[in-house]
């Protein structure tokens, strides 16, 4: 019997090809000669878990991360909302990633915000294990070209020791109010995504159960919050920074599955 063809991940169409991670444009703005990549779960750099966390899992692959193509998204939306998702943010995230003075409005916050929504979402579709994000997220993300109200995304100055590559940290976990018996990647309902384009440093969040998250000391842009942001003040974010940053939650307590 043949295998039934693959459906896309944003819109269930069929007719899947390759799609960039980190969206091919960026590379005609900060091209990579990195030799390797590599992956792990699993790992916490800043503390020791005491609760349950992913079996270790590590993988090296060839050639810089920027590169990689699953397929997982159908023609249609790789040469359709992504394309316009791409386009806008393009004049926006070019100085960015350069380190080049700017100032971002409010339509140009909504365009970072949806180029870093979408490689997130991109980025949780090739993670080993749970899947925070529902399929209702996507379609607001397709129709709306913007994301919802359960995302909160910071930006800062990358100053760390790499300012030529692209690199992301990764992880799902499982938030409650109240104490629960039921825990589990089925019941995974929050993420957060931490992703460095050379001088760009940018932190995503997303949970569907934590809409009054308080945030970090950066710079957001999602919900927008300053008219204009000039980035020639963004915080300078450090590598050692970088990784406390991502680990906040969990160290603090909070169950990472």
């Amino acid at each position: 019997m043949a295998k039934p063809p693959g459906k896309c991940a944003f819109c269930g169409g069929t007719r899947l090809t390759k799609g960039h991670i980190w969206p091919e444009s960026f590379s005609e703005i900060l091209p990579s000669n990195a030799k390797y990549h590599e992956q792990r779960i699993g790992v916490f750099e800043t503390f020791k878990p005491t609760v349950p966390t992913p079996s270790k899992w590590e993988r090296v692959g060839t050639g810089p991360l920027q590169k990689r193509r699953p397929r997982n998204t159908c023609v249609k939306c790789n040469t359709g909302w992504m394309s316009r998702i791409e386009a806008n943010s393009f004049p926006t995230i070019r100085p960015l990633i350069l380190g080049e003075p700017c100032l971002v409005d409010i339509i140009s916050q909504f365009a970072l915000a949806a180029i870093l929504a979408l490689v997130a979402a991109r980025i949780e579709l090739i993670a080993r294990g749970p899947k925070p994000i529902p399929k209702s997220e996507f379609d607001h993300l397709r129709t709306k070209l913007h994301p919802s109200a359960n995302w909160r995304i910071w930006i800062a100055q990358h100053a760390g020791a790499d300012l030529k590559d692209y690199l992301f940290r990764y992880t799902a976990m499982q938030i409650e109010s109240q104490p629960t018996t039921h825990f589990g990647p089925e019941y995974c309902n929050t993420q957060v995504t931490t992703l460095i384009a050379g001088q760009l440093y940018a932190h995503v969040f997303f949970s569907t159960v934590w809409p009054d998250f308080p945030g970090y000391s950066l710079i957001q842009i999602w919900p927008p919050t300053y008219p204009y942001i000039d980035t020639g003040l963004l915080p300078a974010m450090s590598d050692r920074d970088g990784v406390m940053l991502h680990e906040t939650i969990s160290r603090l307590g909070k169950r990472a599955v």
